[in-house]
């Protein structure tokens, strides 16, 4: 079930949203997919990654989620554990101001290719005035 917005025009009320759901074979998720565009003026609060299935590949499995050209600042590279499944939560406290913030997801392993693997995106967010 997607959770959306309530009313992203109400300030000072934080809301849970379901930024998106990616898998292994998520077509681009090497390269970073977006998951969902916030409106301008939002503190972001927290992350959070529910593994559903674990990655399975070889080597190593890295989902990260981000607004930045390495799709890793709202979870790194070590904020998930994606071969095993469960729920993975990053506090954050990042204000964004002026425009629209694409958040995306990205999804890279080593080794032998992953033939399982899906992660649920959540973000808690915060709409301040302009």
């Amino acid at each position: 079930m997607n959770l959306k917005p309530m009313d992203l025009g109400v300030c000072g009320v934080e809301q849970l949203l379901h930024a998106g759901k990616v898998s292994f074979d998520t077509k681009d998720i090497a390269n970073g997919v977006e998951l969902i565009e916030l409106p301008a003026n939002m503190i972001i609060t927290k992350a959070v990654a529910v593994v559903g299935k674990a990655f399975n590949a070889a080597t190593t499995n890295v989902l990260t989620v981000g607004t930045n050209d390495s799709v890793d600042d709202l979870l790194g590279a070590d904020d998930v554990t994606e071969g095993t499944a469960g729920t993975y939560m990053k506090n954050i406290f990042e204000i964004r101001k002026g425009a629209p913030i694409k958040v995306k997801a990205k999804y890279t392993s080593t080794g032998t290719a992953a033939t399982a693997g899906e992660a649920n995106i959540y973000l808690g967010v915060v709409r301040i005035p302009e």
